[in-house]
């Protein structure tokens, strides 16, 4: 979130929008019931459109912080997750983290979410989570080929590589769904993208083809 800042030497900055997006979180739990589905994540869970995608979970709630980084949800866990008492989580970030300030590595990334999840699990022990990949991006429109960080797909392979590794816990289930937005040569499939980095509304249906039948299982097993 550099905006005008000239100098920042991978500081993350919290923005207007961001403070107003925690505040509705907050505002929300307050009316939360407990166990159901939360969504947690950055832009990609915060614009999905999970009403319209899921309409058979009765219980379900969009936590997305579009522009977060990993290491700032492990800020709002309490708000944006822990104090829903979730029977399931489905949680993805990362993108961000290669993004123009922070640009962190892929195990840096997937330390901050091993980290989220131990908390959320310390926490809501009856809790499952579900961990989805990083998608691609187009690196031509919005990676590092335009001056966006270090984000390219090897290094968003990466983070789900480093996260199966360092994450050891029976109740985190890993989808990867990277592979269902690239093509037979290996690039990112463009008609399921709005900008280069955030779904379009077929995108998002395509996601939820690869997440509901794993989300479902996940809740039957509860």
């Amino acid at each position: 979130m550099r905006e005008q800042m000239t100098y920042n030497p991978r500081f993350f900055q919290l923005r207007e929008q961001q403070l107003e997006r925690m505040l509705a979180i907050v505002h929300q739990t307050r009316d939360a019931r407990p166990g159901g589905v939360v969504f947690f994540g950055d832009s990609l869970t915060e614009i999905y459109p999970i009403e319209r995608c899921y309409p058979e979970l009765a219980l379900k709630y969009n936590c997305g912080i579009a522009g977060s980084v990993s290491e700032e949800l492990l800020w709002m866990a309490d708000e944006g997750v822990i104090k829903y008492r979730p029977r399931l989580v489905v949680l993805m970030v990362g993108t961000n983290d290669l993004g123009n300030t922070v640009m962190a590595s892929p195990r840096e990334i997937a330390l901050h979410v091993r980290d989220l999840v131990d908390l959320i699990r310390g926490n809501c022990p009856d809790a499952k989570v579900l961990l989805w990949s990083p998608l691609p991006c187009i690196e031509e429109i919005n990676g590092y080929r335009q001056g966006s960080g270090i984000r390219s797909n090897d290094l968003l392979r990466m983070i789900f590589a480093q996260e199966r590794e360092l994450i050891c816990d029976d109740a985190v289930t890993f989808v990867d769904a990277f592979p269902e937005f690239i093509d037979e040569r290996g690039r990112t499939r463009a008609e399921f993208y709005r900008d280069g980095l955030h779904l379009n509304d077929e995108g998002f249906d395509r996601l939820t083809g690869v997440l509901a039948p794993t989300i479902h299982h996940l809740l039957d097993m509860a």
